[in-house]
């Protein structure tokens, strides 16, 4: 009897050992996130990796991938370059991770390019729009159109619903990249659909008045106004242009749309215009089914939209995961990035929340567009 139960006892001791080897052999597949989660840019940050961990914890929930669990590494860039650069350092040399999400700016997405291209990872950024930013590298990749596309499909929009309008006032943010660049297509494009250029303002992101901006933007009287700027800037633009009498419709970009904008400009920020890649009212299964498992996850009621390019993001890196067959194995890491990174340039026809998404030649999302407005406190699609 004693000889049996430590026989028992042995195979028992076998198997727990095994079991030990075999959880010690499925290595986790990490995935760096670059999302500012304090600073100004923290307004986007935060929803964002919110939604990279739902995407997460659906596939963990679902056995992993190739039964490796998924991991994030978190890196808060505190809105700042420097910080940024470092913790995109970490994140490939010390994390070792397979793919990079984020950042946010294109400013920042350039700045961690020549990283990237040295240690072969790719980055693909939920929000970034300037145009020509994937270029430079094979693992630059982009889940949102460029503003050289956005700006158009709005400037034709507003012509066809307002054909009253005859003349614009840019006003644009000279400290963020994605700002000037979004200011300078108002001002290059708004002849192109018969409008006179009447005047372009800049301002410094963070100053504490905007009168005198507005006031010279205002000055000539003009029909529409464009305002290029982040969230918070753009809500204080807004508030002092309904203060100055300015009832008119106003013309942002990617850069504005955030539940922030709304909550800080109140009442003014009706009337304000976007083209975003996603909107939460859209009545398509993969949304409706996302909408439903992210508000229990959450308790976001309203998505915005780098909310659901971050989901969708994380989503496609994990399908090429999937099909370059990693293993998480460090002794593997830069055969496994390159094959990552090859099969989400291959991406065609991904099921995306509003519709299907491609890369493009340049690893730039194909996908549909929305066109959206303040109205009655809340983003809507005109």
């Amino acid at each position: 009897m004693l000889k049996h139960a430590l026989q028992c006892a042995g195979v028992a001791v076998a198997l727990s050992f095994s079991a030990i080897a075999g959880s010690a052999s499925a290595a986790d597949l990490k995935i760096g996130l670059l999302l500012s989660q304090t600073g100004p840019l923290a307004t986007y940050g935060t929803s964002m990796k919110s939604a990279a961990e739902y995407a997460v914890k659906q596939v963990n929930d679902a056995g992993g991938i190739n039964g490796n669990k998924v991991v994030l590494a978190l890196e808060d860039d505190a809105s700042k370059p420097t910080t940024f650069l470092n913790g995109l350092n970490r994140l490939v040399t010390q994390e070792k991770v397979l793919a990079l999400v984020g950042p946010i700016t294109s400013g920042f997405f350039l700045a961690g390019v020549p990283i990237v291209k040295q240690h072969g990872v790719l980055m693909i950024s939920p929000t970034a729009t300037a145009p020509n930013l994937t270029k430079d590298t094979d693992k630059a990749f982009r889940n949102n159109p460029s503003e050289d596309v956005n700006i158009p499909v709005m400037l034709k929009y507003i012509k066809k619903t307002m054909p009253s309008i005859e003349s614009i006032a840019v006003i644009y943010d000279n400290k963020e990249s994605a700002d000037k660049i979004i200011g300078g297509l108002y001002e290059s494009l708004a002849p192109s659909v018969g409008w006179k250029l009447q005047s372009v303002t800049t301002f410094l992101s963070g100053q504490l008045n905007y009168s005198d901006v507005v006031a010279k933007a205002l000055r000539d009287k003009p029909n529409v106004v464009a305002v290029a700027a982040h969230a918070e800037d753009a809500a204080n633009v807004a508030r002092e242009l309904r203060r100055q009498g300015y009832n008119g419709a106003i013309l942002g970009g990617t850069s504005t749309v955030s539940q922030d904008y709304i909550k800080i400009a109140g009442a003014a920020a009706n009337g304000t215009y976007a083209v975003v890649p996603y909107y939460y009212g859209a009545q398509t299964p993969q949304n409706l089914k996302f909408l439903e498992g992210y508000k229990k996850f959450s308790g976001h009621t309203t998505v915005d939209p780098w909310e659901a390019s971050t989901y969708e993001s994380v989503q496609m890196i994990l399908h090429a995961m999937k099909q370059a067959h990693v293993t998480g194995d460090p002794a593997k890491i830069q055969p496994e990035r390159e094959a990552v990174s090859k099969d989400l340039a291959l991406t065609t026809d991904f099921p995306g929340l509003i519709g299907d998404i491609s890369f493009d030649k340049e690893r730039v999302a194909v996908k549909p567009s929305v066109i959206i407005q303040v109205k009655d406190g809340a983003w809507k699609a005109d």
